[in-house]
């Protein structure tokens, strides 16, 4: 297999400067391709072979933090929704009510740093997307900052309770799992011994929180490809996925699998960046009147439990002998 002629947008969406998109990931993985970081590689400088493979890596949206800070469930999914700042497994989801009942949640793992390019490569497909995704009165004077750039912290994109278009938590963004990914290719060892630990490895090698769902799953699966000798990187298209809500167990009032509620609003069934979960009209119920373990949906957070997130990591077969370092070098 060649190398890789660009990156191409998140879940291969049509974009108006595809090269400056490209030129914009090129730049973040050139941070860690020095020789620091030997078993880390851009796939648009070096061949990957079609022996590859391609592991899709795969936590819970729900935010592991709170789970373990928060002794009492009912206080942690009421948390979860009213705090965006917490929901930091790179998934987002806003909640919306009728009547103090649910009738809609919508998740996201849309990229930041995407939307900065696009608001540049074409504001007003920008202002376009939010009014028909988060509110038709979006302007653009709402979106750009007075230097002319993207504004991510705008009041629309800030919501708890009405729609949104990207993440916003500080770790929720590409710079991140980058970071993350490269870093992990790095073997450590404590007292001698090697960590293989997920948590344990997140803490040695400063690799993020170890308290989340997401950061010791990732570096645990790259750590043990590097430590066989392989270079990773992340697949192409770049970014980060929701997969399908784990809808057994759900019981709606008509007997309809739940399943079919999830509509994708942005990406496809393969990389999916944004969906929402919502029963559709012409039924006589909502998302509130529908059951999990045999309690109402009364929180955000209880979808959230089951929707997966996912990132596709490359790892190729290579004869690196890799040289531990302890914790903290």
């Amino acid at each position: 297999m060649p190398k890789l002629e660009r990156f191409s947008a998140p879940a291969e969406l049509s974009d108006p400067r595809p090269d400056a998109w490209n030129e914009r990931v090129q730049g973040l993985f050139a941070q860690y391709l020095e020789a620091q970081f030997p078993q880390f590689y851009d796939p648009t400088e070096k061949n990957t072979p079609p022996s590859a493979t391609e592991p899709i890596l795969e936590w819970t949206a729900f935010p592991a933090l709170l789970n373990s800070t928060i002794p009492s469930r009912t206080e942690r999914l009421r948390r979860a929704d009213e705090v965006r700042s917490d929901q930091d497994e790179y998934c987002e989801w806003t909640v919306e009510r009728r009547a103090g009942k649910i009738i809609r949640v919508t998740f996201t793992t849309e990229l930041p740093e995407y939307w900065d390019h696009l608001f540049r490569a074409a504001p007003n497909r920008v202002v376009s997307l939010y009014q028909r995704l988060v509110d038709p009165r979006v302007k653009r004077a709402d979106l750009q900052r007075a230097d002319g750039g993207y504004k991510r912290m705008n009041r629309w994109n800030q919501s708890k309770s009405g729609r949104i278009a990207h993440l916003i938590q500080v770790n929720n963004n590409l710079g991140a799992a980058v970071d993350l990914v490269a870093k992990a290719t790095i073997l450590r060892v404590k007292n001698g011994q090697p960590v293989t630990n997920k948590q344990e490895l997140v803490r040695c090698a400063n690799l993020g929180n170890p308290l989340r769902n997401s950061d010791p799953q990732i570096a645990s699966a790259v750590n043990v490809a590097a430590r066989q000798g392989n270079e990773i990187t992340l697949a192409d298209p770049v970014g980060l996925y929701l997969g399908r809500p784990k809808t057994a167990g759900m019981v709606t009032p008509d007997g309809t699998d739940a399943a079919k509620f999830w509509k994708i609003e942005r990406g496809n069934a393969e990389h999916t960046l944004r969906a929402r979960f919502e029963v559709p009209s012409g039924r006589d119920y909502e998302v509130g009147d529908i059951a999990i373990a045999g309690q109402r949906v009364e929180f955000g957070g209880q979808i959230a439990e089951r929707v997966p997130v996912q990132i596709k990591a490359v790892i190729k077969k290579a004869n690196h002998q890799p040289q531990p370092k302890p914790c903290g070098a």
